[in-house]
């Protein structure tokens, strides 16, 4: 039987007390594979012993040669955005990668830097007071959107959307709300994530503990959110786990399980669910 769902702010509000026993968000990369970067390489980044320093490798896609090192002087890794591992941060064409500090290294700061992939060299750190992960970034690499967690990590899964303004390094004023329930809190574990075709629009279907699965939908270009109601609740949310995210050229993001059956399709431009 076909439903029919809407959007609805609830699907951001979540009383999950925490994620996992490792935390709300998962770790940055350290070590490989590392992040694909331009022209047929990739990044990896590795936590110096001691801390306070990350040796960044630049490595050849075919062979694996190392072609550059460089060391910072700071903690940081690839971001992972999901805990299934996808891990992000790039734009300019790989030419660009910004890399983050680990909420449950420092809690007290959190640390953003851009490299240029082809040297290494660091182009910009963002320093924000308080515990901060990377959310996304805008494929003009104008904005980087982060996750601010009020409580720290051991606040649970509540979070709020913030955007750093990567031209002065500054946050941006406000939370990125869904203004249909502007007073609705966010919270939830990311599971999957797929981005429009034109490279605006960033989904993140979220497992909401105790409530119901949602998708937010940012985009990165306006500072636009949507929270996408499904109809999955509590424990049968794990039918989400390994779920894979898709946008087709019609605008239909699907989503679609372990076993190759479609569980729902979202039509990006209401918002309307069918599952």
């Amino acid at each position: 039987m076909k439903m029919r769902f809407v959007v609805a702010g609830a699907a951001c509000l979540v009383l999950t007390g925490t994620a996992t026993a490792a935390g709300p968000v998962p770790p940055v990369m350290n070590g490989a594979p590392g992040i694909a970067v331009a022209a047929g390489a990739h990044v990896v980044a590795v936590a110096k012993p001691g801390g306070g320093a990350t040796q960044l490798r630049l490595v050849r896609d075919r062979g694996g040669a190392v072609v550059r090192t460089r060391v910072l002087p700071v903690n940081v890794g690839v971001p992972t955005v999901t805990f299934s591992g996808l891990v992000e941060g790039t734009w300019a064409k790989g030419r660009r990668l910004v890399l983050a500090s680990s909420v449950y290294e420092d809690q007290v700061n959190t640390s953003f830097v851009v490299i240029d992939t082809r040297t290494l060299a660091p182009l910009r750190t963002v320093t924000l007071p308080g515990s901060f992960a990377y959310d996304a970034v805008s494929s003009d690499g104008r904005r980087l959107y982060v996750l601010q967690y009020p409580g720290g990590i051991q606040g649970g899964v509540r979070y709020v959307v913030r955007s750093v303004d990567l031209r002065t390094g500054k946050l941006e004023p406000g939370a990125i709300v869904d203004k249909t329930e502007p007073s609705e809190r966010m919270s939830g574990v990311a599971l999957a994530r797929a981005w429009s075709r034109d490279g605006a629009w960033a989904y993140t279907l979220y497992n909401g503990g105790t409530s119901h699965a949602f998708v937010h939908a940012l985009n990165t270009r306006t500072r636009i959110a949507r929270c996408i109601d499904l109809p999955w609740a509590g424990e049968a949310q794990s039918v989400l786990d390994g779920v894979r995210l898709a946008v087709t050229a019609t605008r239909v993001l699907t989503l679609t399980g372990r076993g190759g059956a479609v569980l729902a399709r979202i039509d990006t431009r209401t918002f309307s669910v069918r599952a």
